[in-house]
């Protein structure tokens, strides 16, 4: 490599694409250990065939959306099944999934129903016809209540509270200066409401796992992001301890998000199951179950107001940041966190009131989704600044560069933005690539044709001092006698590249072929926990700790002995965070990222068509070019898919009404040109080789420059999203 961007051949690529990759589906199991699949995934048992110990699993769902449980009637099971409950779970056990700092949702439902598809038991046997019929045979009597399917009915406090006394999961409120002193004082107000809906991950691969038992060891294995996430889970809903849990993550066919939060909600009463029968147990959902009641991102509603004075400059800014969190709040107050400390963009403004709130519904608990709260609140801030800048008959580019972020500005929580910001070599670079200025004086307003330009910052890591206090990850570099090195560590690769990325920087550290580096996925009985693959965090902080291990083993290399090197996280120097204030630096660092959307519209039908996308990003350095930009292209589709064309309702039940591939829209390669692409080199002190996060943020602002686009387009303001035709209608007919 001549250098650490250059581009390698995918580790994990050939057996993928000819399908000698074992995923949960694929995989034997007989109780034993066996060998490795050829992308490097644990494979367990024999070569021969599915073992006759292995049982299927289905869980039995509430068909009621919400009521308190009268009576639950369970049908007698022939030889080889079993249905379990709540009552089953083990004495020294509790019914309820730790989730971040959540623990209201119950492992089994047992004393009430939230939302339509809850889970309420498990049947396990050998022929799934039979288990359809125990299924079906279930009896449960539920005394029902009205369903609460929005925000507004939330709020309403419709057929009374939900969670605590006013369906308010939790709170995330920031103040600086005196905002109503300000607005009295304003010269005028602009306010504006910004909505986007529900997306699907929509991974290729479904949600799977396999749990099983071994004496006094219960073991859990399948498709999730975070392996010592489920480990932690089926530790204590069975009360085990943490060296009785055996959790390993095989190959993933994509997350998203999908599988951080999921495969705990599915992982513990699945395991619940395997300790009580004894058995070996398989669950794999097929499409219709996943869409139907998987987490998807959260909806939001974020509503702003602007002080302006009487040259039209933004004095404050008063935002409310709301969250449909669905019917338990599991990660919703670590994705309202985010949500909050983005509501105000790339922008710095000198006056702010923010209040968020993450509240409870009879849907689908929502979860992790790429970008995990950001790309909400940035639609939010960057359609409400379109609309200041239009206020003012200002060109939206130049009002908002001035108010760009500066190193040595002050973050929405207290914090300092330490590092370059380099938004304005990433607008140089999106003009050239684009030709946005001179496009957007040429195309007007309102005659079918726009461009849009949308700008993001992410944050880097978990919160504040999550990385410190929580996660406190370690990664550990084994020397094999053979002076082949191995990486231990709980990372997962379900696309993202770390199978490609981790290799390369330990190799370039080493002098040595990244090709001889041995990365297995993770299984917990044989690696530290170094914190889940989630949070932009992967390459900047676990690569990190890779990198700095690298460089003490090849310190103290001895060849033809056995050698481990361990390194343990340590915050950045100089950063400081108070969780109870949420003061201080939220983030280590930042990403940052510029994209454009040219788009035409069709008068009659209402329908967009995209026909330009351009991305540029600041990643700090790319460890490998064909990975970021295959992150970048799926990003920026999956943003325009959100913005575009991505619709998920709900029906008087509260579910979901799009659950098959024939009625959830998402874009295929035909909908959306390839995305022009680059990234500016601006490398970070404490990630590997100077990389930051930018899994996420690839996602953040698509949507935003999209919306930014269809408005000059159809010259009317654009604030909700997905801009299917039947919304563009409304809004052209409002």
């Amino acid at each position: 490599m001549k250098s650490i961007s250059q581009s390698i051949p995918r580790p994990d690529g050939m057996a993928k694409a000819d399908g000698s990759a074992l995923y949960v589906a694929d995989l034997q199991f007989d109780g034993t250990e066996g060998g490795r699949s050829p992308d490097g995934a644990v494979a367990l048992g024999s070569e021969s065939g599915l073992s006759k110990d292995m049982l299927l699993g289905r869980f039995y769902r509430s068909p009621y959306p919400r009521g308190k449980i009268r009576r639950l009637q369970l049908p007698e099971c022939p030889p080889g099944y079993h249905i379990i409950s709540a009552a089953d779970i083990p004495q020294g056990g509790k019914n309820e999934i730790p989730m971040a700092a959540s623990r209201d949702m119950p492992c089994f439902a047992e004393n009430e129903i939230r939302y339509a598809g809850q889970i309420v038991a498990l049947v396990a046997g050998p022929d799934a016809y039979e288990i359809e019929r125990l299924i079906r045979a279930i009896e449960l009597e539920v005394d029902e209540t009205p369903v609460v399917k929005n925000i507004d009915e939330a709020l309403a406090l419709k057929g009374g509270a939900i969670h605590g006394e006013d369906n308010i999961f939790c709170r995330v409120d920031l103040d600086e200066g005196e905002v109503d002193e300000v607005f009295a004082g304003a010269a005028s107000v602009v306010e504006g409401v910004y909505e986007t809906g529900f997306q699907e991950q929509f991974y290729m691969e479904g949600q799977g796992l396999i749990a099983w038992r071994t004496g006094n060891k219960c073991g859990v294995r399948g498709s999730m992001q975070c392996p010592y996430y489920v480990h932690h889970a089926v530790s204590h809903v069975l009360g085990l301890k943490h060296d009785e849990i055996r959790v390993i993550a095989d190959t993933i066919g994509g997350g998203f998000g999908g599988k951080e939060d999921y495969p705990e909600i599915m992982g513990a009463p699945l395991a619940v199951a395997s300790w009580v029968s004894g058995k070996p147990i398989r669950m794999l959902m097929d499409r219709v179950e996943d869409m139907a009641f998987t987490s998807k991102r959260h909806p939001s509603r974020c509503v702003y107001r602007s002080a302006l004075d009487s040259e039209g400059r933004i004095l404050a800014i008063d935002a409310t940041v709301d969250l449909d969190g669905g019917a338990y709040e599991t990660y919703t107050k670590i994705v309202l966190m985010r949500a909050v400390f983005h509501s105000l963009g790339v922008y710095a403004i000198p006056v702010f009131r923010i209040r968020g709130r993450g509240i409870a519904t009879n849907t689908v608990p929502s979860g992790a989704f790429r970008g995990f709260g950001a790309p909400q609140s940035l639609f939010g801030i960057e359609m409400h600044m379109e609309e200041i800048a239009r206020r003012n008959r200002c060109e939206v580019l130049d009002y908002k560069r001035n108010y760009f972020l500066k190193k040595g500005d002050t973050t929405v929580t207290g914090g300092i933005f330490r590092d370059e910001i380099i938004l304005d070599k990433l607008i140089a670079e999106a003009e050239r690539l684009s030709g946005y200025s001179g496009k957007r004086i040429k195309l007007g307003r309102g005659k079918g044709q726009g461009i849009g330009m949308s700008f993001i910052l992410h944050g880097c890591g978990f919160t504040g001092d999550g990385e410190q206090k929580i996660i406190k990850g370690k990664a550990v570099l084994k020397k094999h006698r053979d002076d082949k090195v191995e990486i231990l560590c709980a990372a997962v690769d379900f696309g993202q590249g770390p199978q490609t990325t981790f290799r390369k920087v330990v190799a370039r550290v080493l002098g040595i072929e990244p090709n001889t580096v041995i990365f297995n996925y993770p299984d917990t009985d044989f690696v530290p926990d170094s914190g889940p693959t989630v949070a932009s965090r992967t390459i900047m902080i676990v690569g990190y700790l890779l990198q700095k291990a690298a460089e003490e083993l090849k310190a103290i290399w001895v060849e033809g002995e056995e050698q481990v090197v361990e390194q343990n996280y340590q915050m950045p120097p100089g950063m400081s965070w108070d969780q109870e204030r949420l003061r201080g630096d939220s983030y280590a660092t930042y990403g940052w990222g510029v994209n454009v959307c040219e788009v035409e519209l069709d008068f009659l039908t209402w329908e967009t068509k995209v026909i330009g996308a351009w991305a540029v990003f600041d990643v700090g350095r790319a460890v490998d070019h064909r990975v970021v930009n295959g992150q970048i292209q799926g990003g920026m589709s999956q943003a325009l898919g959100y913005g575009a064309m991505e619709k998920l309702e709900v029906d008087s039940k509260g579910q979901f009404r799009q659950i098959t591939m024939a009625d959830y829209m998402v874009p295929t390669s035909v909908d959306f040109p390839r995305t022009e692409a680059l990234t500016v080199d601006n490398p970070y002190l404490y990630g590997a080789f100077g990389a930051k996060g930018m899994g996420e943020m690839v996602h953040d602002g698509g949507h935003a420059a999209f919306a930014a686009a269809v408005e000059q387009a159809c010259g009317k303001a654009c604030t909700t999203i997905p801009l299917v035709p039947e919304t563009l209608m409304e809004i052209m007919e409002a």
